[in-house]
């Protein structure tokens, strides 16, 4: 491609000409670090699949020295934008303690690139996606009417119609997938026990453009962005809660940089709970004990530092005992879910990559585990299909809720 034709990698190619090609991204290992990059570990593993190999094709790109092909574009999307690689790289500003090498933004920069320019190469499931995103306002193609059937039987108010101090995002994935479906009733069924004062949009709330991002549909994603960030300015709300993980990540760090920006506050639900659980709001009653660990959400934790309050809330469960797996905090190894990866191969790499992240917990003694992201739920129960025998997985929300008591 043409240097015109690469406006968004050249924007990032202080990150490419920053790395030293020392390979960290793709083979250090320590006590808590058995491995980097899960598309690497799960692969042939081959230069390509991780970082490094990513930096070197974005280099040729930049140089002239690499021309973009069909066999190129599926490379580019062979990655889960965990942002481990970014983790363990030891390119860090001393001043500002910022990244001087940022890969998930170069694979960004890429795709965004390759599917401006060449859409007929990036594989059919994503464009799609795309295509039910401009169509549904959503990327699952779910009509807008199976954004309010959760509701039934909630007297919830609509945040259009009546004033109130929080909203509560649901976002497109948790109403269109039976598996992680319950969670929305369930954390409204939480906040209305609490007394916290918050609304819904039902059938109009939009989508936040997190999956078209990542998949390089920069242009669309930020034309959503700015019509939601008008809209919600628009309502009057203090602060927006959201379910999952790619909504929350998305809309306090992407729309913030927006201008105009996003006015309301945004917090995690597991952020809110721990405050709730602390200030006595609700009382949590003693279930069948349940040994578990805990994953962090790539998008809630290593890139947003949300470690502790998931944390706060299982150990406030009585009867829940929490250990912790090798590989945990910043350190966790990815669901497999995230970049769009779970319709590269059909999701036969994310499922992989989810059941060896559930080996993880087997192998502490773990009965059970425990994350806070429906991307990550899903992922995880299709990796522990592959298991050969049960082994739950539970959203943080699915536990207060069973614990709530109202005596």
């Amino acid at each position: 491609m043409k240097s015109k034709e690469m406006r968004n990698l050249i924007e990032v190619s202080h990150f490419v000409y920053n790395c030293r090609k020392c390979g960290l991204c793709g083979n250090k290992t320590s006590g808590t670090v058995p491995y980097v990059c899960p598309v690497k570990e799960h692969t042939e593993g081959f230069e390509h699949f991780f970082s490094r190999g990513k930096i070197i094709i974005a280099q040729g790109m930049l140089e002239g020295e690499i021309t973009p092909s069909p066999e190129l574009a599926e490379i580019i999307y062979a990655c889960s934008l965990c942002g481990n690689c970014q983790t363990q790289c030891a390119m860090i500003d001393n001043h500002t303690g910022l990244p001087l090498v940022d890969p998930p933004q170069v694979v960004e920069a890429m795709r965004a690139d390759l599917l401006r320019e060449h859409p007929e190469w990036i594989d059919q499931e994503y464009l799609a996606m795309l295509n039910s995103a401009k169509q549904y306002d959503n990327p699952w193609g779910m009509p807008r009417t199976n954004k309010e059937k959760w509701m039934k039987g909630l007297s919830l108010r609509d945040a259009k119609k009546e004033p109130s101090e929080v909203l509560l995002f649901i976002g497109c994935t948790i109403p269109s997938n039976p598996v992680v479906s319950p969670l929305a009733q369930k954390a409204a069924t939480i906040l209305k026990l609490a007394k916290v004062d918050f609304a819904v949009l039902g059938k109009n709330e939009p989508c936040c453009a997190s999956v078209l991002k990542k998949v390089g549909s920069f242009d669309l994603a930020q034309e959503m962005m700015q019509k939601n960030i008008d809209s919600f300015n628009a309502l009057g709300i203090s602060s927006i809660v959201t379910l999952c993980s790619g909504c929350y990540h998305t809309l306090k760090k992407d729309y913030k940089k927006s201008y105009p920006p996003l006015i309301p506050n945004v917090y995690h639900i597991v952020e809110l709970l721990a405050s709730l659980i602390k200030k006595g709001k609700f009382n949590l009653c003693k279930k069948k004990p349940l040994k578990v660990t805990y994953h962090d959400p790539c998008h809630l934790g290593r890139h947003m530092g949300i470690f502790d309050p998931p944390r706060d809330v299982l150990a406030a469960l009585p009867g829940v005992e929490m250990v912790e797996r090798i590989a945990t905090r910043e350190n966790t190894i990815c669901c497999g879910a995230g970049g769009g990866l779970r319709l590269f191969e059909e999701g036969r790499l994310a499922e992989r990559i989810g059941e060896a992240s559930l080996q993880m917990a087997i192998d502490i003694g773990a009965e059970a585990l425990v994350t806070a992201c429906p991307f990550c739920e899903i992922n995880l129960n299709a990796g522990a299909k592959r298991l050969d025998f049960p082994f739950p997985v539970y959203d943080i929300i699915d536990l207060v809720e069973e614990g709530l008591s109202t005596t």
